[in-house]
């Protein structure tokens, strides 16, 4: 396979750049050279080289999917893993009834054969020498299924450029199990794989007794083989095999030995079985009469559904006349020319698109059955449900319409916001909605599910511990508000002294002396922005550079916490000790910072040459060494790194069963308020 990208283009050019390339003809392709067209803005690919006259080239190859070359991938696969047994093998290209190309691949070798159908273009022949593999939309009949204990189905899984092939044992009542083909084996029985020998066991295997305590009963042998034979009736039935109905009831009608209530229950089940093998037989000639109108009528695309049917669940014991219907609607159909043929096949490909759909709207319907409103959280689900349901169609029933259309009308409205509430919280409330007490949670008020439990609580639920915290919230700014604009005390005047007698002026009033907290409080108030701190006005470098007079921590260690700021050791702030000793330092103080004393010492002194004068720079701060620090000075105390005092849980660890816990999230809020002060 070409690479798509450009530039995995390049390396492939380089490494076949003495190889050509050629439009197969076993893909259905002319045999003309191709050559590799390089694109960066779409995905490159092989294209054939212009005619002589100077025209694009016609190709006759319709597919050009990655599945139309799995033939050639089937037969590449099969002759290793032949030659890794020691076989050589021959292949061959089948085209029974002129089918396409590539639908089946018939591989032979000395002890065996294989005829894989790669599509539903052939169908497949049980009571040949050859067994079939089938792929994985060619279908299969339940008698089928039950009459052979199982068939071999065949994928490939795009892995790369590459094509990779699986082996599938398909059983009935059984899922289909995958293999690679390195793990199956060429047998007796033919192609097996794990799952054979399983299948194979189970039915040879004796049926396991229950053991009981006490003395066994033995069942005489006729009533356990008409126990048996009630079970195989029920089996039939349910699988809708007509040809194993009447089978059991004949053998139940041989039987003899059995008495009493036992008689009378097999009797009820054969004329039960009668009445249902009747009901059979009209649906039976009702799928014939219909596709023998269908014939007449001319309407391929009914016909080839009805085929289909005939195939699944009529395949066996026809009637002559039944027999001439079905052959005649194959000559019909085989009679379509092609532009029919493909409008019907593409008729078909929308009818199974509409089947999925329809399968995936049952799907989605049964995901929501426990919401009843349309959140944030189920925008994908209901988006792809009526996607699927715009392609479903007339497929679905009223019930699921009448559904669809409910979380259409929801989807209209927008999805419904859900608030974060606690469920310890909105427990206590009673729900305005769907009438849950206290202490109960909600339950669903629409859809199929009506009465049931919901997964969360109702929005109107939820909505009033909201409103409640709003409304504190709210009150809350009030009263802050008020107590803002509470007037200041007028302030007390103290007599000034008399004024000497060359002092000319009426004497001033002179305001009480304020306390500190009062003034940066008034400060505040008009605007002004009180000092920095001492960790705030000293660089995290300078921090541990001294000894703390406080603890006594020496330089580069942190400070003892011996005001218990903080759950840790150490405190993530020094002291403030320690701040003011290294705001004192003379090498923190400038020429303008040093007090009068020493600046008039200074002055005092003889002036040094400037070379005494000049200090040696400052290192740079990233070259100074890296300094123990225990954390950011604008730290915030998460609630996992504290210790709960309620369940004594360490830091870093959930708390349980139900947390965090209340107390758990104040601690850490009081670690970071002593932090900031």
């Amino acid at each position: 396979m070409l690479p798509l990208e450009a530039i995995e283009l390049d390396a492939f050019r380089h490494r076949h750049e003495h190889h050509t390339f050629w439009c197969g003809l076993l893909l259905g392709g002319c045999g003309g050279q191709l050559t590799t067209k390089l694109y960066t803005d779409r995905v490159c690919h092989f294209a054939h080289h212009p005619g002589l006259d100077g025209l694009p080239h016609v190709c006759g190859r319709r597919s050009r999917g990655v599945d139309s070359a799995d033939h050639l991938y089937v037969r590449s696969a099969a002759a290793a893993w032949l030659a890794g047994r020691g076989e050589q093998a021959s292949f061959e290209y089948t085209r029974p009834d002129e089918a396409p190309l590539g639908s089946v691949v018939d591989v032979r070798w000395r002890h065996g054969a294989l005829r894989v159908h790669l599509d539903r273009a052939v169908a497949p022949v049980w009571d040949d020498d050859v067994e079939p593999v089938l792929g994985t939309m060619v279908p299969v009949d339940h008698d089928t299924l039950i009459r052979r204990w199982y068939v071999h189905r065949i994928r490939l899984d795009s892995v790369g450029t590459a094509r990779h092939v699986q082996i599938g044992t398909e059983a009935f009542a059984r899922p289909i199990e995958w293999f690679a083909l390195d793990e199956c084996e060429m047998t007796e029985r033919g192609l097996t794989t794990p799952a054979v020998e399983k299948i194979v066991q189970a039915r040879h295997a004796p049926r396991p007794s229950l053991w009981s305590p006490g003395k066994a009963r033995k069942v005489p042998e006729p009533e356990a083989r008409a126990q048996a034979l009630l079970r195989r009736l029920v089996y039939a039935r349910r699988i809708e095999s007509v040809s194993l109905a009447k089978q059991v009831c004949g053998e139940i009608e041989d039987l003899t030995g059995v008495e009493g209530e036992l008689q009378e229950q097999l009797e009820a089940a054969v004329r039960h079985a009668r009445i249902w093998l009747i009901e059979q037989n009209q649906e039976r000639r009702k799928l014939f009469n219909n596709l023998k109108r269908s014939v007449a009528e001319q309407k391929p695309g009914r016909v080839r559904r009805l085929l289909i049917r005939v195939n699944a669940t009529a395949a066996e014991d026809r009637t002559e006349a039944e027999s001439a219907v079905y052959e005649r609607a194959i000559k019909y159909f085989e009679s379509l020319n092609d532009l029919t043929r493909d409008a019907v096949e593409a008729e078909a490909d929308t009818e199974k698109e509409a089947r999925k759909a329809a399968a995936r709207v049952r799907s989605a319907l049964h995901r929501l059955r426990g919401y009843d409103a349309y959140t944030v959280d189920l925008r994908p689900q209901v988006e792809e449900l009526l996607r699927s349901a715009a392609s479903a169609g007339e497929l679905l029933t009223r019930g699921e319409a009448r559904r669809v259309e409910v979380w259409k009308k929801r989807a209209a409205l927008g999805p419904q916001e859900q608030p974060r509430v606690a469920r310890r919280h909105w427990i206590q409330r009673r729900c305005p909605r769907c009438n849950a007490e206290q202490g109960k949670d909600c339950v669903l008020v629409e859809g199929p599910s009506s009465g049931k439990p919901r997964k969360d609580a109702h929005h109107e639920r939820l909505q009033l511990i909201v409103d409640e915290r709003q409304a504190a919230q709210k009150m809350a700014r009030q009263q802050k508000k008020a107590r803002q604009e509470v007037e200041v005390p007028a302030e007390k005047i103290r007599p000034v002294p008399q004024a000497r007698e060359h002092e000319v002026g009426p004497a001033r009033p002179v305001p009480e002396r304020r306390p500190k907290a009062y003034r940066e409080g008034r400060a505040q108030e008009a605007g002004k922005k009180p000092a920095a701190r001492l960790h705030h006005q000293v660089p995290r470098g300078d921090w541990y550079r001294m000894v703390c007079p406080r603890c006594h921590a020496g330089p580069d260690k942190l400070c003892d916490n011996d005001d218990r700021l903080g759950p840790s050791e150490k405190r993530q702030l020094p002291h403030d000790e320690r701040l003011r000793r290294v705001l004192q330092s003379d090498d923190r103080i400038g020429p303008g910072e040093k007090h009068k004393g020493a600046r008039g010492e200074r002055q005092r002194q003889d002036p040094l040459p400037a070379q005494a004068k000049a200090r040696p720079p400052r290192p740079r701060r990233g070259e100074r060494e890296t300094q123990e620090t225990a954390g950011s000075a604008a730290r915030t105390w998460h609630t996992e790194e504290v210790t709960c005092p309620k369940c004594q849980v360490g830091p870093n660890s959930p708390c349980t069963p139900h947390g965090p816990h209340h107390e758990r999230v104040e601690w850490a809020k009081e670690f970071t308020r002593k932090l900031w002060g």
